[in-house]
């Protein structure tokens, strides 16, 4: 009968921490990306995406159980998308893609637009594209409430 009793205990406590897991989840995912899903209205298609003065903005929440999402400036003309994973506690990762004729290169730069890992080719590209990134920053911190 003690038995019974134990593993009765277990599977409680197993779902309880289970639904513990997912609540703490999605307040925190909630908490964190209501800003940006405020700044950006849902399309039609359940995306959180839209654009303004020629350039897309788009709100990717976390998938399920993660607590990664990003969002994402994108100016297609000029082949440069500007992607930001906010952070609960500040210090937000930014990306950059650079479509330069068949060739892309995704470039991983902090908040100053700097190369994480020098490299004389990507920071030439960086150089070349730098008044389209720092638009793209720019605009970025007028739509989503960044720090």
């Amino acid at each position: 009968m003690k038995r019974k009793k134990k593993g009765w205990r277990i599977a409680l406590g197993l779902v309880a921490g289970f639904l513990l897991l997912n609540l703490v989840w999605y307040g925190m995912t909630t908490v964190q990306y209501q800003p940006f899903l405020a700044a950006v209205p849902e399309h039609v298609t359940g995306v959180h995406a839209m654009t303004k003065d020629g350039l897309s903005y788009n709100v990717k929440t976390p998938d399920y159980l993660s607590y990664v999402g990003n969002l994402a400036v994108s100016d297609d003309k000029a082949g440069i998308w500007l992607i930001i994973w906010p952070t609960l506690f500040g210090d937000d990762e930014y990306g950059v893609r650079i479509q330069d004729k068949q060739t892309g290169y995704e470039l991983m730069v902090n908040d100053q637009l700097k190369l994480l890992e020098p490299d004389a080719e990507l920071q030439a590209i960086l150089d070349r594209n730098k008044p389209e990134i720092t638009r793209l920053v720019e605009q970025a911190k007028t739509v989503f409430p960044l720090d």
